[in-house]
């Protein structure tokens, strides 16, 4: 190959041959080349920006984008020049995407709604699009198993040693021997048989029950701390038994999930905060079940067949059931609240079966992903109990519900602060107290009182609740 210099008349020289000039025989020009790159990954960062805009922010975010692109635009044609406008286009979108959500984040982050901060990010995550990226995340950051070493120390918060409740027993004038029966009073409610541990030695307290709650001068609620789980000793429970002969519970509506405007709100009343005696945490969020919600005669999501299903009976009693078999929508019921199969049925774990059939236990379909988990359960003796356990996936929540006695459950919310339960201590001075159950529960103690973002189940004195109240819309 010969290669011959030439010199221009302006001197400068240039380099010819057989081989042609590389900048444009034989291959493609390195500035087309440069142009088309440019020209595609501003391409693409503009449609992703629409497309994460309308995900992430909706009708607002778009056009607070349309209107920075307008504006971009507006810019280059006012110097005259139109050269690099599509980097102004992709500048403009991904600038103003990037402003919108980091206000929205904020803004939401930083109003006091009852939640901790961190599940504040995580709730304004999912309601912007993110829940598939917060469901991997959390399938890598809690996928560690529970210690098979035993726990050295319960989860049972220490019981106030003043929690009474204002309906303590009263005196009352002796009664009339005329109109005295031979028949003797019912039998007070009775705490719970105590729980066999399955560990030895063990724990101070471990399956005693203690009592938290009372109502009509009687106890009614009873809570122990146990570990449930042979195989995993580090796995700790803790458990609340409900006696309902003197109690009457009602279903409150978060100011987000569902949303809307009802009687029975994101809060007690100020009217039945002296009747309360314990309240505690539902279900999935809307958009991580397929069943039911149905209060204040507005049914928001039909009711299926199969699933557990927790009921406020117009009586004031809260119930546990099967869909379809063990209650139907036949007017008997207040609320309704639905959140998958029974995690447990017949004393059976129907896990598996869930997965088989679709059912999202969480993270991972609850498969390897260990979190503390709340759920709702019938015992052996028909009584209803609420139990908080972990860390545990959705199996090993199972096999503690059985080891515990429950014959039918349901799971309720999990992961990190969501499972929450109160106790509520009455002063002499009509002073309210709230109290966790668990030693890891966080958050305000306030939430139930002030704000919920979610709905929740809360149970009351009867004998304390106004004549009207919201508990019977």
């Amino acid at each position: 190959m010969q290669n011959v210099a030439r010199v221009d008349g302006d001197g400068r020289r240039h380099a010819s041959g057989e081989g042609g000039d590389m900048g444009t025989a034989g291959g493609t020009p390195p500035g087309r080349v440069r142009q088309v790159a440019s020209l595609a990954i501003a391409g693409a960062l503009i449609v992703t920006s629409i497309w994460l805009a309308h995900v992430t922010g909706g009708a607002g975010a778009m056009a607070f984008g349309l209107a920075a692109l307008a504006a971009g635009i507006g810019w280059k044609w006012w110097r005259g020049t139109f050269r690099g406008v599509r980097w102004v286009a992709a500048v403009a979108l991904v600038g103003s995407l990037a402003l919108w959500n980091a206000v929205s984040f904020t803004s939401y982050v930083r109003r006091e709604n009852g939640d901790t901060v961190s599940q504040r990010m995580a709730t304004w995550g999912r309601n912007h699009g993110f829940g598939p990226v917060i469901d991997y995340l959390e399938t890598v950051v809690y996928n560690d198993p529970p210690s098979r070493d035993p726990a050295d120390e319960l989860a049972l918060r220490p019981v106030a040693s003043t929690t009474t409740s204002v309906a303590a027993p009263t005196t009352t004038a002796a009664p009339d021997p005329s109109t005295t029966t031979t028949e003797p009073p019912p039998p007070p409610p009775q705490a719970p048989a105590a729980l066999a541990p399955f560990f030895q030695p063990a724990l101070g307290g471990e399956g005693q029950w203690v009592p938290i709650g009372w109502a009509g001068g009687e106890e009614a609620v009873w809570a122990t701390s146990i570990r449930p789980l042979p195989d995993a000793g580090g796995v700790v429970a803790t458990i609340a038994v409900f006696d309902q002969t003197h109690l009457r519970a009602g279903m409150f509506n978060g100011h987000e999930e569902p949303g809307g405007t009802w009687a029975r709100g994101d809060h007690i009343p100020v009217d039945l905060q002296p009747a309360l005696v314990a309240a505690w945490n539902g279900g999935f969020r809307f958009d991580h079940f397929k069943g039911g919600y149905k209060t204040e005669g507005v049914e928001l999501r039909p009711m299926r067949d199969g699933d557990a299903t927790l009921a406020v009976a117009t009586d004031g009693r809260l119930v546990l059931g099967v869909y379809g078999r063990d209650l139907v929508d036949d007017g008997t019921w207040v609320s309704l609240r639905q959140n998958l199969i029974p995690i447990v049925d017949g004393g059976v774990s129907q896990v598996r079966r869930g997965i088989r059939e679709g059912v999202w236990w969480g993270a991972d379909n609850g498969d390897e992903v260990y979190v503390p988990r709340s759920a709702a359960c019938t015992m052996a003796d028909g009584r209803l109990a609420y139990l908080m356990v972990g860390d545990v996936d959705a199996e090993q929540l199972a096999q503690s519900l059985i080891n515990v006695g429950c014959v039918t459950a349901m799971q309720l919310d999990i992961n990190g602060t969501w499972p929450t339960f109160f106790y509520y201590e009455h002063g002499p001075d009509g002073s309210l107290t709230p109290h966790f159950l668990d030693t890891r529960m966080r958050g305000t103690t306030r939430k139930y009182l002030d704000t919920s973002t979610k709905e929740f189940f809360a149970f009351f004195d009867v004998g304390l609740v106004p004549e009207q109240s919201v508990l019977d819309a």
